[in-house]
């Protein structure tokens, strides 16, 4: 079997990073930056949104991220 390599193209990498700025836009005005900064929210969007970086069907992946973030937020021992 011949395996094909998947290269990320830049449009699939600009719209990942635009999913993840309004992920992050979104959670940051739902949570004060005392129950997280603005670093953390960051750190842990990026790292359940690179839990997805394999599935090849992305179209819920946003809502994923932002579900698992929430949870992890409001249950601090769900961290990523």
């Amino acid at each position: 079997m011949t395996e094909v390599a998947q290269v990320a193209s830049p449009a699939k990498e600009r719209n990942d990073e635009d999913q993840i700025v309004e992920i992050v836009s979104r959670l940051g005005r739902r949570y004060t930056r005392d129950q997280i900064s603005t670093a953390e929210l960051t750190s842990r969007v990026r790292t359940f949104y690179s839990g997805f970086a394999t599935a090849r069907i992305r179209s819920f992946v946003g809502i994923f991220v932002e579900r698992l973030v929430r949870r992890s937020i409001e249950t601090p021992t769900a961290k990523p």
